[in-house]
């Protein structure tokens, strides 16, 4: 009895990420293959019961952004350009849901079922809301199945470099090897803020275990980068123009457009998240400072 109820339980999980569930995210797609694709790779870690975090964390990835292409899509025929015709009950409540990605999604949907507003609007945002909360659900479920690291590769292993020397990046934390005494070239991800660019500012600092000198100059930068966000969040009021992206391209939004108001609701957005993050992260990166020490020579 237990083996089928555990089996049918795999069913359904493997059923949520069945991509024609969805219809207005497959519709909306930018990139329907690699969607799908994904979605694929889910119900196969569904299956299996286990899924790598590194492939868990693409796929997420992937379905997050097709997540907020889907809700700009549904939204738009009422919004663009006409925002501001909008019954004032219905932008209340519209300024008050964001969704940038499947993480939104609950409390949108929380907001949209429990709403009395009636509106065309409020009713695409609901039927998709409600079209995405199994898929929530089943990402919240496989992600307690995940398994850290990469799969072991099953090609021939590279030889190792007997001098290789890895240590510790003194602004990723990762670790990475050092060449002629400081860290060698690779990507940069913020830590606990997620944020990734194209390269680290530690290739510029010797290891942690040898120097503090990077992580003096991260909690500084952290320090400054704070300093301006909340600067920048308390002349939200004088804001004369927004730099919002535009499909690939970058467009001006002034006050006397329609999109204004949403548009600075998502600046303000962004910037507080912001502020929480680096507020989150400087005392963290300051006790590490504190209890610093350098290696011991060997």
């Amino acid at each position: 009895m237990k083996q089928a109820m555990s089996e049918i339980q795999e069913q359904v999980a493997v059923e949520r990420f069945n991509l024609a569930s969805y219809p207005t995210l497959l519709r909306t797609a930018k990139d329907p293959t690699r969607l799908r694709r994904q979605f694929d790779v889910l119900a196969e870690g569904a299956a299996s019961g286990q899924i790598r975090n590194v492939v868990y964390n693409d796929a997420r990835e992937t379905v997050s952004r097709a997540v907020e292409v889907a809700w700009k899509a549904v939204r738009g025929p009422h919004t663009d350009g006409r925002w501001l015709k909008l019954p004032e009950e219905v932008r209340d409540l519209d300024s008050k849901i964001s969704v940038w990605g499947i993480h939104n999604v609950t409390a949108a949907y929380k907001r949209l079922v429990g709403t009395k507003v009636v509106h065309p609007l409020i009713a695409n945002m609901r039927a998709l809301a409600i079209e995405l909360a199994p898929l929530v659900t089943a990402l919240a479920d496989l992600k307690t199945k995940i398994v850290k690291g990469r799969a072991p590769s099953t090609g021939p292993s590279k030889p190792e470099n007997p001098n290789k020397v890895v240590k510790t990046c003194p602004c990723c934390f990762r670790k990475i090897a050092v060449v002629r005494g400081k860290m060698a070239h690779h990507g940069y991800k913020r830590p606990g803020m997620g944020w990734q660019t194209g390269s680290c500012p530690g290739i510029r600092f010797k290891p942690l275990e040898v120097s503090n000198e990077g992580l003096v100059w991260l909690i500084g930068t952290y320090r400054e980068d704070l300093v301006n966000c909340k600067a920048a969040l308390a002349r939200r009021d004088q804001l004369d123009v927004l730099m919002v992206r535009r499909g690939l391209g970058v467009a001006k939004v002034t006050p006397d457009m329609p999109e204004w108001k949403q548009e600075l609701r998502f600046w303000c957005v962004r910037i507080e998240s912001d502020i929480q993050g680096l507020t989150d992260s400087l005392p963290r990166l300051e006790k590490i400072l504190a209890e610093w020490k350098p290696e011991k020579p060997e």
